[in-house]
């Protein structure tokens, strides 16, 4: 894809570049005229490109090649390769925005396959800052940008849709694509101030009082030391209040009567706020590191939607999040009343943000380039002051919400008992002085409690002190991670035993969302290298078990008293650690007693991973033309209670558990000890894609490759294809180990759907037929055509296939008559054991005599 953007005075000029343009497929009209006035530049749009995608809004500045444009339009034109366009629009009322969701986004909602990736977003109604209008949405994958119209001088703002010019309305454009990628983020420039304060009178922008005081003589006791304050600085410092969907950052404008302000934002009565001080140095080298990542693979389009609240000189500066931005790739957007933005958890409207999306459909190894942003001179004594700030704010915070419960103990000195010495952080006393005080969101509570398994090893290797300080590591790790992103959570961490570490939380999320989003976090975890402080270059994997408890459930049903939350958190975090899961949430407490057999199962495979009781079996495979055996295919088995069994006993179970890439990581050892021993000898291994995901089996594959010369020897199988979503990202891993020496097989073709054009784009060596379409071959005609087509299609593509399930001599000579390469099942052989496999005769088997 690719994007062209023009910036147009006066209509002639429009006319003059779209007389000249290719027709787009999606065009973004943004210009600082009201709906009157905009009526001919539309008409003049629709008539040059009627079959474009066309959309857009009022807005008091454009970004135009990257800077802010005050008068004109702004047009940017995309053109796709192999993206679809899907739009709709709805009209928007405060009190029926949840109808207005489900409208807007049906042709999401309803939309099969895949997920759609990305979708623009643009509104005509100031009240959209209500998280209502992404409300159907959910835990979508896909990632939206946009904004909110907007005009300082004119109430008739306007969002475009085709050729309509619409208010009060909200119009989206959803691209549906498998080849594209996206890139988002969004800075907001702020640091926390101060204490929590409550809006005791406000009416409609006007803000009146703040704890019961006026406005202006709060505003000026906090920044003019009781003095007047200018209404400029003012500025700087907004009110922050904030939900767990959306956080307001409500701008000083004006001064009123009375000693009220007007503000920029409406806030409800009876909200908690903040202040927050905007500036750019806070964010400055969090910033760096996200934006020099996307320089190095920059995308092929980016839009930029900025807040009109930071059109500040001071802000605009060679340093500036727009100017940073212009140097990964051409920029252009729109300035917004509010930023829509997709986080991890939500989606919701910022306020005084700069949000960015960036699209892209060729691969990322095609887009890599070297270097980083360059930036002005960094006043490093500065930006420390500012994290110092922050930090100590977040500090002061968390003690304030934990003494607070805490009134009886007057004696200053007495507080010690509430914080750990060793890392710092308020201790299970604090906690369970925390749960034990009512408080009016209590039912909003959530406790997460992660426990380091291997803790006790990394005492015993680094001491005690690397150990307590990896805990602490953990704990800034989860802080940084939570308080990072734009889902404004309200939580508090505490050391409650030697490993572990507890993190309440207080949202209005659905309990089933917590848990997922904590469930993430708890991947990311482990998957995270930490350091110890002696070695920089000791690097250590944590190993967790955690446990999530949720006072109600999904469907309100009251699952445990806030006091005994601590009590189900670990009791939920026993399960996960006795079932080898790596979360586990007490809301499925219920379902345990359902689940004795699982467990079952599950510590006798721990077993048999601990006695070196795992282990594959060698089915071979034979070459239809001269009957010889190709090669074999490992297999897990597990030996319980003296006998063999087989995968369909356990592998789905154990699919679900952390035991699962350690059978895979000992298979492939196995695999590697029986190609040294016989040069000649081919294997085959099955790999699902979620062992491409996890750390530890492709850390496992990575060293087998530099450790074994198996050069067109060992075939990896992916199963279950039809589970692949991300296909660029997996070719890139199957790439990485085909250079080092594998073949590449698709499993199970042909069992359920299979994206046959996408799985083609892998380049497969081998296409392995499933048993379910070669079974019965014999007796079906129709799949006899079916797998003659998928074999000739197959052969035509240079591809070898392979059939499963070869059970009788009919079956076996309708495949070779076919021309299909290799043949596999119990009628040539079965799985046999490693030693049965190292004597295996090489001579062609028996049912090839009459070939």
């Amino acid at each position: 894809m690719h994007s062209k953007s023009f910036h147009c005075i006066s209509i002639q000029d429009l006319e003059a570049v779209l007389a000249n343009l290719k027709q787009p497929d999606l065009i973004q009209f943004y210009a600082n005229t009201d709906i009157a006035q905009t009526r001919a530049w539309v008409d003049l749009l629709t008539h040059y490109c009627p079959n474009a995608c066309r959309i857009g809004m009022s807005s008091e500045k454009q970004i135009f090649r990257g800077e802010p444009q005050q008068t004109g339009v702004t047009l940017i034109c995309s053109y796709f390769d192999h993206v679809k366009l899907i739009h709709n629009h709805t009209s928007i009322h405060p009190d029926k925005a949840e109808n207005a969701s489900q409208e807007l986004f049906n042709p999401i909602l309803e939309h099969e396959g895949e997920a759609i990736p990305a979708a623009i977003v643009l509104a005509d109604d100031l009240s959209i800052t209500s998280p209502s209008l992404f409300s159907k949405m959910g835990l979508s994958k896909t990632k939206f940008c946009g904004g909110l119209s907007g005009l300082f001088k004119s109430e008739k703002t306007w969002v475009l849709y085709q050729d309509q010019l619409l208010q009060q309305h909200a119009v989206m454009v959803a691209l549906e694509s498998d080849h594209l990628t996206v890139d988002n983020d969004a800075f907001v420039d702020s640091i926390d101030i101060g204490k929590k304060m409550r809006i005791t009178a406000i009416k409609g922008n006007i803000l009146q009082q703040i704890d019961h005081l006026p406005a202006q003589q709060v505003f000026n006791r906090y920044l003019g030391n009781g003095g007047s304050t200018d209404i400029k600085v003012m500025n700087l410092f907004a009110l922050k209040y904030k939900t767990s969907h959306k956080e307001v950052h409500s701008v000083p404008l004006n001064f009123t009567d009375n000693g009220g302000i007007l503000m920029s934002e409406p806030l409800p009565i009876g909200a908690q706020v903040k202040f927050v001080y905007f500036h750019p140095w806070p964010s400055l080298q969090g910033t760096l590191d996200k934006l020099n990542n996307l320089y190095q693979q920059p995308p092929e389009s980016l839009f930029v939607f900025n807040c009109i609240s930071r059109d500040q000189g001071e802000i605009l500066n060679e340093n500036s999040k727009l100017t940073l931005l212009s140097q990964v790739q051409e920029l252009n957007g729109t300035f917004c009343f509010g930023e829509f933005f997709s986080s991890e958890a939500s989606t919701k409207s910022l306020q005084h943000a700069l949000t960015y999306i960036g699209l892209s459909e060729t691969p990322v190894e095609t887009r890599r380039q070297s270097g980083c942003i360059k930036t002005q001179a960094i006043d490093n004594s500065l930006a420390s002051i500012f994290n110092l700030m922050n930090n100590v704010f977040k500090d002061l915070s968390q003690e304030k919400d934990a003494l607070i419960h805490l009134a009886k103990h007057t004696d200053s000195d007495s507080r010690d008992w509430l914080y750990d010495s060793q890392t710092g952080l308020m201790n299970r006393f604090a906690l369970l002085s925390r749960l034990q005080s009512p408080e009016e969101s209590d039912h909003k509570a959530h406790l997460t409690l992660f426990r380091i398994r291997n803790f006790r090893l990394i005492n015993e290797q680094y001491g005690y002190d690397v150990a307590d300080d990896l805990l602490a590591q953990l704990s800034l790790y989860l802080k940084n991670r939570m308080g990072d992103t734009f889902i404004s959570l309200d939580f508090s961490c505490y050391r409650v035993s030697a490993n572990e570490v507890a993190v309440l939380l207080q949202t209005d999320m659905p309990p089933r969302k917590v848990n997922k989003f904590m469930s993430r976090l708890s991947e990311d975890v482990e998957n995270n290298p930490f350091f110890t402080t002696s070695q920089a270059t000791d690097e250590i994997n944590l190993s967790l078990s955690v446990g999530i408890a949720s006072i109600f459930g999904s469907t309100g049903k009251l699952l445990c008293k806030k006091e005994h939350l601590l009590i189900k958190a670990n009791e939920a975090r026993r399960h996960a650690h006795e079932t080898n899961h790596l979360t586990f949430w007490n809301g499925d407490l219920d379902q345990v007693d359902k689940q004795k057999d699982n467990l079952n199962w599950i510590v006798k495979i721990k077993q048999a991973l601990d006695e070196d009781n795992i282990f594959p079996y060698i089915q071979p495979y034979f070459d239809a033309k001269t009957g010889r055996c190709a090669g074999g295919e490992a297999l897990i088995r597990a030996k319980i209670d003296g006998k063999v069994i087989g995968p369909a006993s356990f592998l789905d179970l154990i699919k679900q558990t952390q035991l699962y890439p350690k059978l895979t990581v000992k298979v492939l050892e196995t695999c590697g000890e029986l190609l040294k021993k016989d040069p000649m000898s081919h294997l085959a291994l099955n790999l699902s894609v979620m062992d491409f995901k996890h750390y530890n089996t492709l850390k496992a594959l990575r060293q087998f490759f530099r450790e074994n010369d198996v050069k067109g020897r060992i075939i990896l199988e992916i199963t279950e294809s039809e589970s692949i979503q991300d296909y660029q990202w997996i070719s890139s891993i199957v790439s990485e180990f085909r250079e080092a020496g594998a073949l590449l097989a698709i499993d199970d073709f042909g069992s359920g759907y299979s994206n046959l054009e996408k799985l083609i784009e892998l380049q497969p060596d081998v296409l392995k037929l499933d048993g379910s379409i070669i079974r019965t071959i014999d007796v079906d005609p129709k799949l006899q055509i079916l797998v003659r087509h998928i074999n000739s299609l197959a052969h035509s593509l240079g591809i070898k296939t392979q059939a499963e399930f070869v059970h009788n001599q009919a079956v076996q000579d309708i495949l070779v008559d076919m021309g299909v390469n290799y043949l596999q099942g119990f009628h040539l052989s079965e799985p046999i054991s490693i030693n049965a496999w190292n004597n295996f005769n090489t001579e062609p088997h028996p049912s090839f005599d009459k070939y």
